[in-house]
């Protein structure tokens, strides 16, 4: 068997989650944690991108507003008491906002088709490919893509 055949025959291990409505799924390997904040502090005179910081079990986590990351429209449920994925990304974690986290779900990596050409450029470069799940179209995202992009804001 190639390595090619190989490649696409691994199974990949996605979280499941809505944003903005939108079913998504992050690769498990890059999730650390789900859970609900209770805390959170805003920062003054930050992107829209940037939600504030929280502390989870003293770690301090930055809180990214996926939606307005992804360009989709914002989330009008206050942070506290909605789910948050957290992300370990240059050893230092950062949590995407979300309406709900669903389920692990389990995937062949040759079931992940190519994004269609008429994905939202904004989603497009944020989106590994595209799964279906239940009847429903699901975006496969590179998170550290997503936070990549928020620290490479950050730094201009």
């Amino acid at each position: 068997m190639s390595e090619e055949t190989k490649a696409s025959n691994a199974m990949i291990q996605l979280v499941t989650l809505r944003i903005g409505g939108q079913l998504f799924a992050i690769n498990l390997e890059m999730v650390d944690d789900v859970f609900k904040p209770e805390r959170f502090t805003p920062i003054p005179s930050v992107r829209p991108e940037i939600a504030g910081i929280l502390n989870l079990r003293g770690r301090i986590i930055v809180a990214i507003n996926t939606d307005q990351l992804l360009g989709l429209p914002p989330i009008e449920a206050p942070i506290v008491g909605r789910q948050m994925v957290n992300i370990k990304y240059l050893n230092e974690s950062y949590g995407l906002l979300a309406d709900s986290v669903g389920d692990v779900v389990a995937y062949c990596m040759a079931d992940i088709k190519p994004n269609p050409i008429n994905l939202d450029g904004n989603l497009a470069i944020y989106c590994q490919g595209i799964l279906r799940l239940d009847g429903e179209l699901m975006a496969v995202l590179m998170a550290d893509r997503l936070i990549a992009k928020v620290l490479d804001q950050e730094a201009a």
